[in-house]
């Protein structure tokens, strides 16, 4: 259904898929979201800012926004998959085939409450978790690919973003094959889980959909048990120029209890270079 409604606005209105996909999308606001807590410990991970490859640098830059702003955009969106109209919305029928454990969970996360109240909220719409990617990236992709599996992340999480993509709510499995201690999630994969969350809800504020981690600070409040349902909750900051600043939380599905959470900066790469002269 949803594939044959962008067809039918594109054609009628002669904009490329993604655009769209813009106007079939239905996006509302998010309101009321639990403060965060001073931690009891924490660890701080640091990155150096990366520059953008070469050949990206160039190609943004010649873009012409003056001339057509709309069509610019969703060019730059297709680059990286996180413009604020980058997402397609989610159908329960595009999962599977599954294992016998993968189709018991699937069975499990479709009756969460939590997922019930998201999927009735105005406010929230689904989107593909990973669809961002292109093939090529999913496939390479820590958690997206390399950590799928039985007794890993078994089957594909759910996504949930706000309309202005500032807020997002992602509801994951975490298996038994994932643990640092003995029945306790490895806190580099909790690491791992809220990065990638905290780049959701600040790229779509950044120049050209683009940034990268410059600092992470995580904090660890209890020990994730593995073999649970788990809801990752994140929420934008304030951007200054080519930084953004975000939050994100870990907690139980079934009551809320926060586990972990962090803090974020992402920078965009600047996107001034100048061609050489000879």
């Amino acid at each position: 259904m949803h594939l044959r409604l962008l067809s039918q606005i594109a054609q009628s209105k002669k904009l490329p898929c993604s655009s769209a996909a813009a106007i079939a999308n239905h996006r509302l606001c998010l309101t009321n979201q639990k403060p965060l807590i001073r931690p009891f410990s924490s660890i701080l991970i640091r990155a150096h800012r990366p520059r953008m490859p070469e050949a990206t640098e160039n190609l943004l830059p010649s873009i012409n926004l003056n001339a057509s702003m709309h069509v610019a955009a969703t060019a730059v969106e297709t680059l990286n998959g996180h413009g604020p109209n980058a997402e397609l919305a989610a159908a329960q029928s595009d999962q599977g085939p599954f294992t016998p454990e993968q189709e018991a969970l699937f069975k499990q996360q479709q009756s969460l409450d939590i997922v019930q109240e998201l999927r009735k909220a105005p406010e929230w719409f689904e989107v593909v978790a990973y669809g961002h990617l292109s093939d090529s990236a999913r496939a390479r992709s820590l958690t997206a690919s390399t950590l799928r599996g039985d007794g890993k992340i078994a089957i594909r999480p759910l996504k949930f973003f706000n309309e202005s993509k500032t807020e997002c709510v992602i509801i994951a499995h975490l298996g038994r094959n994932l643990c640092g201690h003995e029945g306790i999630v490895h806190g580099g994969l909790l690491a791992t889980l809220l990065d990638e969350h905290l780049a959701y809800i600040t790229l779509p504020s950044l120049p050209n959909y683009t940034g990268f981690t410059a600092n992470l600070t995580v904090d660890y409040r209890k020990p994730v048990k593995a073999d649970q349902w788990i809801v990752v909750r994140g929420k934008f900051d304030r951007v200054e120029g080519r930084k953004a600043y975000a939050n994100a939380w870990i907690e139980t599905a079934d009551n809320g209890t926060l586990l972990t959470e962090a803090r974020a900066l992402y920078v965009s790469p600047r996107m001034d270079k100048k061609p050489t002269q000879s």
